[in-house]
Formats: C-alpha cells, sequence, structure tokens
C-alpha cells in the first residue's frame, strides 16, 4: 500500500540523516535541505493551480532546467568528475527536480504535503528511486535485519573503501594518450559504481530495516553480456522516469529506433546541453540498435565485447566535459602511457581499493552464470564469509582517506 504522508515524514528524516553521511561540509547539508523543500513546496503550489495539459508541459520544462541551467552556465555539466563544491543554490537540483518531473506525471492530484516526497534529502544521493516506496511492515524486526543490515554493510564498503579514495585519480583525466585515456574511463567507471551503487544500497538497506521496501537502484550491471541487459542493470529509477516521459509517448508515433533515441539524447540533454553529453546520448542509441541487431542473427560473443568496448568509450565521453581534450582523446594518440608511473606511486590503500573494485566486477562478469551471481542481487556479496572479508577490509582501510563526494548529489 502507499505511505501515508506522516510516513513520509519520517523517511524524510531518515533521508536527511543519510544525506548528512554523505556530505561532509554543514553549508552544503543545510542548504541542501531547506533549498530542494521549499523549491519544491513552491513549484507544487504553482502545478496545482495549472490545468492537466499545462501540468504535462511543466513536467518536462522540470525535467529539462538542469540541462538549460548548463547551457546558460549557471551550473555545471553532470560529468560526475568534478569534486569541487558546487553552487550551493542548485546543490542537488538535477534530481529533485527530475523526481517532482516524474511525480506530476504520475500522481492525479498533488497536494502541498507532496513536497516531502520529493525534496526527500535522500534523493541527492541515489535519485528518484525513494518515489518508490512501500510498506513492508509486514515482516518482523529481527527479519527485516537479518535480510537488509548485509546490503547497508556491502553499501558502506562499496562507497567509503572503494569509492572515496578513487576520488585522487581525477587529476588522471587530463591525460589524452590512447592506454592512459581508455584505462582513466574504466578507473572512472569502477569510481561511479562504487560511489553510487554504494549510496543506493545503503539506502536500500536502511529503509528495509525500519520497514520500508524500494527497489535496488542497481542489480549487478557488470554481470551483462550486452549493453540491453547493462543498461537494466545502471541507475533504473532514471531509467523509469525516461520510459515514461520519453520512451512510451515517442513509442506510440515513432519506431522503436527513433524512441530509443530520443530516450538517450533526454539522458544527455538531462545531464548537461554540451556536445560531448549529445555525443553520448547518440553513441550509446547507436550501440543499443546494433546490440539488437546483432541479437536477432544470434551472433555470438560479439555483443558482448560490444558491451565492453561501449562501456569504456562511453565513459570517457562522458566524464570529459571539454570538447576540445574529448576530441584529442578520440583520435587515440599512442603517445605518452604516463598513467603506468602515476599508478605506480599510488598509496597502497588507493592501489586496494583498486583492486577490490576490479575484483568486484570481474566476479560478476565472469562468473555471472553461477547460482550465486545470476540473480543478480549481490548474494554472492551477502554471504557469511563475504560479509566477514567486506567488514575486516572495512575496519583495516576505513581511515585511509580520501574525499567524502556523493557525485551524483553535485547539482
Amino acid at each position: 500500500m502507499n505511505i501515508s504522508t506522516m510516513k513520509f515524514v519520517m523517511l524524510w528524516l531518515i533521508g536527511a540523516f543519510i544525506y548528512f553521511f554523505s556530505v561532509k561540509n554543514t553549508e552544503l547539508s543545510l542548504e541542501g535541505i531547506i533549498v530542494p523543500l521549499s523549491f519544491c513546496f513552491l513549484a507544487i503550489l504553482f502545478i496545482r493551480a495549472l490545468s492537466e495539459r499545462y501540468k504535462t508541459l511543466f513536467s518536462y520544462l522540470l525535467f529539462f532546467s538542469t540541462g538549460i541551467l548548463t547551457f546558460f552556465g549557471i551550473i555545471k555539466p553532470l560529468t560526475g568528475s568534478v569534486s569541487e563544491s558546487p553552487n550551493i543554490l542548485f546543490f542537488g537540483f538535477s534530481f529533485y527536480t527530475l523526481s517532482l518531473a516524474y511525480f506530476v506525471m504520475n500522481a492525479k492530484k498533488l497536494n502541498l504535503t507532496d513536497s516531502l516526497k520529493v525534496s526527500n534529502p535522500a534523493l541527492l544521493a541515489s535519485g528518484p528511486i525513494v518515489l518508490f516506496i512501500r510498506d513492508y511492515r509486514y515482516r518482523s524486526f529481527h527479519s527485516r535485519l537479518n535480510y537488509y543490515l548485509p546490503f547497508f554493510i556491502i553499501g558502506f564498503f562499496f562507497f567509503h573503501i572503494i569509492g572515496v579514495p578513487l576520488v585522487s585519480l581525477f587529476k588522471f583525466i587530463h591525460l589524452t594518450d590512447v592506454i592512459s585515456s581508455l584505462l582513466f574511463a574504466l578507473i572512472f567507471e569502477l569510481f561511479l559504481y562504487a560511489n553510487f551503487c554504494g549510496l543506493s544500497l545503503m539506502l536500500y538497506g536502511l529503509f528495509g530495516i525500519i520497514g520500508y521496501r524500494i527497489p535496488l537502484n542497481f542489480k549487478q550491471p557488470f554481470s551483462s553480456t550486452n549493453i540491453i541487459e547493462f543498461w537494466r542493470g545502471w541507475h533504473l529509477s532514471l531509467s523509469a522516469v525516461l520510459k515514461l516521459m520519453f520512451y512510451k509517448p515517442l513509442r506510440k508515433n515513432f519506431p522503436p529506433s527513433i524512441a530509443l533515441l530520443g530516450v538517450f539524447l533526454a539522458s544527455g540533454i538531462w545531464h548537461g546541453v554540451t556536445i560531448n553529453f549529445l555525443i553520448w546520448g547518440g553513441f550509446h542509441a547507436l550501440v543499443f540498435l546494433f546490440t539488437i541487431y546483432l541479437l536477432k542473427r544470434n551472433i555470438p560473443f560479439l555483443p558482448t565485447f560490444v558491451l565492453i568496448l561501449s562501456v569504456i568509450i562511453g565513459r570517457l565521453i562522458f566524464a570529459e566535459g571539454d570538447t576540445d581534450v574529448l576530441m584529442e582523446k578520440l583520435l587515440f594518440s599512442f603517445e605518452g602511457f604516463s598513467i603506468f608511473n602515476e599508478i605506480v606511486s599510488l598509496p597502497p590503500t588507493t592501489k586496494a581499493s583498486l583492486l577490490l573494485g576490479f575484483g568486484i566486477i570481474i566476479v560478476e562478469f565472469f562468473f555471472r552464470n553461477t547460482p550465486i551471481v545470476k540473480k543478480r542481487n549481490y548474494k554472492y556479496l551477502r554471504t557469511p564469509f563475504s560479509l566477514a572479508v567486506i567488514l575486516i577490509v572495512t575496519i583495516i582501510l576505513i581511515n585511509s582517506g580520501g574525499q567524502n563526494f556523493a557525485v551524483y548529489g553535485q547539482r
């Protein structure tokens, strides 16, 4: 059943806890709670006065608002590789406007108290996944604790032990030779997975323990054999919004290829109105359609090769905010290879984070057909042995340093 407003007040407070946990900046923490709540309250007050037709138009304006602001230089594109503090006024803007747009499209009636739902501070850590919360109190506290606590522990491990130390490697983004560029893209993919999936798993575990169920925002995307499976396991809350707002409306009047192109271009524009993100959206749409072609003809191995190549190239495009530098990287120069010297000189704890992170990706990919991995719900990390290892490693490396950086909460 749906959750009452009073319960959402408690969930809002829990979201604030998660938010404070991921952002160690008092000024950002306070502004990141007050500004979204005020904005969503005023937006809902305005939307309530609109007709149904204009509500739909306004929801699309909300969706594209972050892209519009990046176009005018008010906020930076969401590349994920910018770790400095953003404009405080727009901190987390992309996620609470995205959530508000989805909520307006779905809700038959809007109340002012709905501002609590769409401004939940947990949105800044995990995206609009909290809008899919359902009551789960029919299970006992003991059974909920046994099932959900491991997810929180795994999320903490992902975020703090793997993700946080990797922020120091953002300095490698300026390297333009082919090996350095591709290796940085792979490292950056690992960082995004550890950071964003870690926060989402902590939220999933904490909400589950207190009696509320939300979907998994990530479902072992690296256990995939093609790019279609990959996107079915990555940032599922954003996928739900894109499906509702773009794929379904476009599919009514256009073939699937056009609808998919629209979805990926909309996703790129949501991250920022830049040439790079338009290239990124178009690239992934073409890869998606090419993969459909390969699967229909039952061509073995090639979809998996396309997956690996597209994830790395796609992240290279995604991470680079400068179009000129991106073009230089895409020329694939074989001069330099300087990243190897940089990696050798890294602190042992950062090297450990890299090994742990890539170890998890290797397990998810190469053992994807084993019973404990193929369910794609992190069961392989929830065994008593795995949890014991995770806890020991966490205790050893917890004070290894690094920047506490919630990548998708930057705007």
